[in-house]
């Protein structure tokens, strides 16, 4: 809260407007490719006890 009233003294209405939602990380292919991998093994070798 403190950061929002330094901000609004600061710059006024321009400090506290919101810059939008910074997205998401992205992937590289080869992230991607382990990340599908390692999907594939399913939960017990990750060592959950059942494959939900």
């Amino acid at each position: 809260m403190e950061r929002c009233r330094r901000a609004w003294r600061q710059r006024g209405e321009a400090g506290v407007l919101s810059k939008g939602s910074p997205g998401r990380p992205k992937l590289s292919e080869d992230q991607v490719a382990r990340l599908e991998r390692e999907l594939e093994r399913r939960p017990l070798a990750h060592g959950w006890a059942d494959q939900r």
